[in-house]
Formats: structure tokens, sequence, C-alpha cells
């Protein structure tokens, strides 16, 4: 719902869903992003925006815990939202350097704009990755063949 809504021009945006960082299985590459968003015009800036779904209140005050897991996601973006239920956060429950985004009716709203902050651009390893994750989401997608069948009587 966040890309149709947030990133629908797919000529504009490279939504990736479940992106791993990294390409081999060592250290921090098995960390996952649960949504990154690049916008690819450069007079944009080519911002990059990482979103982390939390499903329940109990896995937001886990993440709120451990706040290294959110390490990479910020490393790599310009803004950093997490993305939940309406009504499930109260806004002063939000780190300041995050933004929040609810699903209301369906719909994304942002509730809590995402301050801007400047990163370095990405390393190689997470370029491959999202060419990993783009391919995969290729191959995934079966197109129905388009045949008709000939009679010979």
């Amino acid at each position: 719902m966040v890309e149709s809504v947030l990133h629908a021009n797919p000529s504009e945006w490279v939504f990736l869903r479940e992106l791993r960082v990294g390409t081999g299985f060592r250290n921090t590459s098995l960390q996952r992003l649960d949504a990154f968003a690049l916008n690819c015009f450069a007079h944009l800036g080519m911002k990059r925006i990482c979103y982390e779904v939390k499903t329940s209140r109990a896995d937001y005050l886990c993440e709120m815990k451990h706040p290294l897991k959110r390490r990479l996601g910020m490393r790599y973006s310009n803004e950093f939202y997490f993305v939940t239920q309406a009504g499930m956060l109260t806004p002063c429950e939000v780190p300041v350097e995050c933004g929040l985004i609810e699903i209301e009716g369906g719909f994304p709203v942002v509730k809590i704009p995402a301050p801007w902050r400047e990163t370095p651009g990405p390393t190689w390893q997470f370029v491959a990755s999202m060419i990993r994750n783009q391919r995969r989401v290729f191959e995934e997608r079966v197109v129905p063949p388009s045949q008709q069948r000939f009679g010979f009587e």
C-alpha cells in the first residue's frame, strides 16, 4: 500500500521489499529492511527512504530496546519511517530521527514527517543487494503466455 500511494510512479521510484542488506552471509548481510524506496531523479536528490513495518505494539517496543537494528536502514536512507496501524503509537513514542506512517482505512497517512538526513551513498554491496532483490521480483512474476488455439479441421 505504501508503494502504490507514496511511490506510484515506477519511472521515478524503485521500491524494494524485504531487502537484504549485503550479498553474503556474514555479519550484517542477513539483516533485512522491510521496504526501501529510491528516487531515480538526480534533480530530486535521489532521495532514499527506509520503511520499518511494525505489526504490533510488542514488536515496536522490542525495536526500541534494540536501536542498533535500525542502524543500517538509517545509514542508507535520507528518511526513516515506522509504518503501523492507526493509533498504535503516540507521537512522543517515535524517536526524533524517525517518522511515522499510519495505515488508516487501508491507506498510508504520514503522521510524523521524518527529518531529512544527509547520508553517504550506498556501498557496492548494498547496490548489488538491491539489484538481486529486483531480479528476484522479476523472476517471480509469471507472465501467462498469450497463445491462441488453432483448429486444424
